[in-house]
């Protein structure tokens, strides 16, 4: 009696080349979804990182909008106002930063000397890192300060820029005061929103990175074309991420109007 045994049968090159291709197609499909997905974890972390830093801009901006103390004007990168609405690279405006502080010495017109007395254990800021200024709201004296030396008793020695325009008198029977403000700005210079102004350490910092309006700062205008100095300002922040995997997604445009409480105005020029 024979017994016969069948043969194993091989694959044959066509079903070898098919199945060749079903798993080359099935790993592209694989390698796709996979890439899509890190494509849209990248947009997603770029998105965020652009709008946080912008987020966080537009909160500090908000803060020093509202304490301002003065109307805001338009400014280029130097810091030079720009006339009319804008757009603009950046917004100047004053905080208040000392005071009141009553004068103690009549000052004579043509003089860039005013003497207060502060309290005690007052610090003193740096005029040659700070934009300080001198406001009389009284006598509607407004100047830059460019030295401050506090003396003995409390007394605090401002010397002006310029010379003091009227007199100052009746300083010993009448309580006239004066205020120490701050000038300070927001500006994009170079893609960065750079915060001048009244800090710790420096006069300046950097806000937001990768601002790609270079001119985001506007004034509103009323119905008539006038100036519309009750919103502070419009601003128009474009921020991208160039850095995160080179995909540079950018953010949304987002909109904020500084609304400018009149009652804390303490200065009559900008």
């Amino acid at each position: 009696m024979k017994l016969h045994s069948r043969s194993s049968r091989g694959i044959t090159l066509v079903e070898m080349m098919v199945t060749t291709a079903l798993i080359g197609v099935l790993g592209l499909v694989v390698f796709s979804l996979l890439n899509i997905g890190m494509v849209l974890g990248a947009k997603n972390t770029a998105v965020n990182t652009a709008h946080q830093q912008a987020r966080i801009a537009m909160l500090q901006m908000a803060q020093d909008f509202h304490s301002a103390v003065s109307l805001p004007f338009l400014v280029d990168t130097s810091g030079n106002p720009v006339a009319g609405a804008g757009p603009a690279a950046g917004i100047s405006f004053q905080e208040w930063t000392m005071g009141p502080y009553r004068i103690q010495l009549d000052v004579a017109v043509g003089a860039n000397f005013v003497q207060c007395q502060v309290p005690a254990g007052t610090t003193v800021p740096d005029p040659t890192i700070r934009k300080l200024r001198l406001v009389v709201p009284t006598h509607q004296i407004e100047d830059d300060i460019t030295a401050l030396l506090k003396g003995s008793g409390g007394k605090l020695n401002i010397t002006t820029a310029h010379a003091i325009p009227v007199p100052i008198t009746g300083t010993s029977s009448y309580h006239i005061v004066c205020f120490i403000t701050d000038r300070c700005s927001y500006t994009v210079i170079n893609g960065a929103m750079v915060w001048q102004g009244p800090t710790v350490k420096k006069a300046f910092s950097v806000m937001g990175s990768n601002i790609t309006n270079p001119t985001p700062f506007t004034t509103p205008l009323t119905p008539a074309g006038a100036l519309y100095y009750r919103f502070i300002a419009a601003i128009d922040l474009s921020t991208a991420d160039l850095t995160y995997s080179n995909r540079g997604f950018k953010s949304a445009n987002i909109l904020l109007n500084g609304d400018v409480p009149m009652r804390a105005r303490l200065t009559t020029y900008q």
